[in-house]
């Protein structure tokens, strides 16, 4: 695989956040293939365009702005990293964090198919994040719980354990 490391708007990394930025939803969903599935560290994983419809328009709904703006991007044949900055505001959908803004930190991998995202995933401090937004950490740990981004095996058992 060759990799190139860019700051261009070329890569899907780019493309993304340009199109997410506009608040329009199909515009989003064409940067994706049909068949793709996006995994979000807040609202779980969809897939298929249907799915992304959801999802975008979920997260439309609960943010009155939002600006994702890509740092770097590491592209390849079939795999982008991108670095990003992202900044959104609550919606008054979300009351316990209404008109918060949360600025932070992440990456995410794009695995491409001609041109297209099939498979999405991020990386940031989920955590952190919905402590901002104003969740209670009861909920905080709910939502780790039923959603988690690390997995262990107990040692006495060998077992898998959430």
């Amino acid at each position: 695989m060759t990799t190139i490391s860019t700051t261009a708007a070329t890569t899907i990394a780019h493309r993304f956040a340009e199109a997410f930025n506009t608040r329009d939803v199909e515009k989003v969903i064409g940067i994706f293939t049909p068949d793709a599935t996006y995994h979000d560290l807040f609202y779980g994983a969809f897939s298929e365009h249907d799915g992304l419809r959801k999802l975008f328009g979920r997260m439309y709904s609960e943010g009155v702005h939002h600006e994702w703006t890509m740092r770097a991007a590491v592209a390849g044949e079939s795999r982008t990293v991108g670095e990003w900055d992202f900044a959104f505001t609550l919606s008054d959908r979300v009351r316990h964090g209404a008109g918060r803004t949360l600025r932070f930190r992440g990456v995410s991998v794009f695995e491409t198919r001609e041109g297209h995202c099939h498979t999405y995933r991020e990386y940031f401090d989920r955590t952190a994040a919905l402590f901002a937004i104003g969740i209670t950490p009861g909920a905080v740990s709910r939502i780790v719980r039923h959603r988690p981004s690390v997995l262990m095996t107990l040692p006495e058992s060998g077992t898998l354990a959430r």
